[in-house]
C-alpha cells in the first residue's frame, strides 16, 4: 500500500464526514441537542467507507480482484 493509496482513502473518510455530520450538527444546534450517538453513528459509517475505498484502492494497485471490490466484496 502506498501512499496515494491512504490519501485516497482518507479522502473519501473526509467527504463522507463533511457531506453526513455537518448537516446533523446544524439540524441538532436549531433544536438545541446535538446527540452524541446520532455523531457517533455518522463518524462508524465514515470509518467504514474509509475501510472500503483503502482495500479498494489497494485492490486496483496489487491487481486483486478480491479487493478491487472493497470491504462489502460486490
Amino acid at each position: 500500500m502506498n501512499k496515494t493509496t491512504l490519501i485516497e482513502a482518507l479522502k473519501e473518510m473526509l467527504r463522507v464526514v463533511l457531506l453526513a455530520v455537518v448537516p446533523v450538527i446544524i439540524t441538532g444546534v436549531e433544536n438545541g441537542s446535538v446527540e452524541p450517538s446520532v455523531i457517533a453513528t455518522v463518524a462508524l459509517l465514515a470509518g467504514l467507507r474509509f475501510i472500503d475505498k483503502l482495500l479498494h484502492e489497494a485492490g486496483k494497485e496489487t491487481k486483486n480482484d478480491s479487493l478491487k471490490k472493497g470491504l462489502t466484496r460486490f
